[in-house]
């Protein structure tokens, strides 16, 4: 009889935990793409079942008012640097459901990737990442402690692509600073010839190359080089964007991360404290990003150090993919709290709220090829979040959060913010 009751109990637990699902009941939905003004989204077994205007809810599942709410797709950084879980566990609690990393220790990310496999990984962000990077010796990532192999030259470009692949490598990413940040010296760089067959390599593999540049004509290089993407835009040029740079870039089909957050940083406008003096936001950074978010890096040029905003409406303009990524782990931003402010940064370049929506959701996620994911639609992982009032009208409403969920699992979002109060009553943030 004891063990029947103990049977029993284990049911009636494991029924109230809502494992079967939640409908999210008369929302305004943006899909990804667009917005249906008033839906139900039910979810299932980890995965979107179905939307619609009248939605009954099955029985055993929990049932969340979403009258004067937004339902958006879970969010993608598509540039970060992911130094540990914790970082993933911060970019759920902030909404980001998928992160994109572009420099990181191969062991942490094998260590990630094999857990979200295996669906172990519903406190945290997803993780797709470049592995390491290409670079010449001595070059920007080299700096970081990591132990890789660099590129002297344009023939060894292939087994270079291949080795990061056998390494699980999802996409190349390439360093080319060749001429230095300024134009005026720097560190040592690949040469343009490397730039090239390096491309060349990951495209016969089947890879994304997308190339970090720090002035517009290396910039300009890249993309004349065959590359897929720039991971950043410009803070080094002559004021203002070039007129053959927007056409250049539409004509190769390249997308673009601009990554205003870490610019602002290298401009010295404090981006990381601008998110701190918010108070949706700042309840849930913990304590240990704090010094990084008060930094700057201040190494941009003294007079239009932000010009690179200036190229946003005429890539939107030309169709140009325009992807929002932070750069996070570099001064002046941390992870997930960063996305909220790259958001108002394209606004504020020239972006409709819908559009840098989309460079959150289904813009990167079909970029990089994530196709479960990004929108909103059945079949598709249950990756979503839901915010007060309507970022589609005005984008800040993204830090309003109410719930994130991952593959239909909820976020504990209060537990973590318990968390960073706990700690401070424990001592001073430092």
């Amino acid at each position: 009889m004891r063990s029947i009751r103990l049977i029993l109990l284990l049911v009636v637990t494991q029924g109230s935990l809502g494992a079967q699902g939640v409908l999210i009941k008369d929302a305004r939905v943006f899909d990804g793409e667009r917005v249906i003004p008033r839906a139900s989204v039910l979810v299932r077994d980890g995965k979107i079942e179905q939307i619609g205007p009248h939605i009954r809810a099955p029985r055993n599942v929990s049932v969340v008012d979403g009258r004067g709410k937004t339902l958006i797709p879970g969010l993608i950084d598509a540039h970060t640097h992911i130094h540990s879980r914790r970082d993933l566990e911060q970019s759920a609690v902030f909404g980001i459901t998928t992160d994109i990393s572009m420099l990181m220790d191969l062991q942490l990310a094998e260590a990630e990737k094999a857990e979200q496999s295996a669906n172990k990984a519903s406190d945290r962000a997803d993780l797709f990442s470049s592995g390491y990077v290409a670079t010449a010796p001595g070059g920007h990532g080299t700096e970081y402690g990591l132990k890789f192999t660099t590129l002297t030259g344009p023939e060894g470009a292939q087994a270079w692509v291949d080795d990061r692949i056998a390494e699980g490598s999802d996409f190349i990413k390439i360093i080319y600073e060749y001429g230095g940040d300024t134009g005026h010296g720097g560190r040592p760089s690949i040469d343009r010839a490397t730039l090239g067959a390096l491309v060349v390599a990951a495209h016969a593999r089947g890879r994304l190359a997308v190339v970090h540049i720090h002035s517009e004509q290396q910039a300009m290089d890249a993309i004349e080089s065959g590359a897929d993407g720039l991971a950043h835009l410009f803070a080094f040029g002559d004021d203002s964007v070039d007129p053959k740079f927007v056409p250049l870039v539409a004509e190769h089909h390249a997308f673009v991360i601009p990554t205003f957050s870490v610019l602002e940083s290298v401009c010295n406008q404090g981006p990381g404290q601008h998110l701190l003096n918010d108070s949706k936001l700042s309840p849930y950074v913990a304590a240990d990003y704090l010094p990084q978010l008060r930094k700057n890096i201040n190494h941009g040029q003294p007079h239009n150090c932000m010009f690179s905003m200036t190229a946003i409406p005429p890539l939107a303009a030309a169709h140009v993919r325009i992807l929002a990524g932070t750069d996070a782990g570099n001064p002046g931003t941390a992870p997930g709290v960063s996305i909220h402010g790259e958001l108002e940064y394209l606004v504020k370049a020239g972006l409709t709220p819908q559009q840098a929506l989309a460079a959150a959701t289904s813009v990167p996620a079909s970029t990089f090829h994530l196709t479960d994911r990004g929108r909103i639609a059945s079949g598709l992982r249950a990756d979503l979040v839901l915010v007060n009032d309507d970022p589609t009208a005005e984008i800040t409403a993204t830090r309003d959060i109410v719930e994130v969920w991952k593959a239909g699992i909820p976020v504990d979002r209060q537990s973590w913010r318990q968390s960073i109060d706990s700690a401070a009553s424990d001592g001073p943030s430092q």
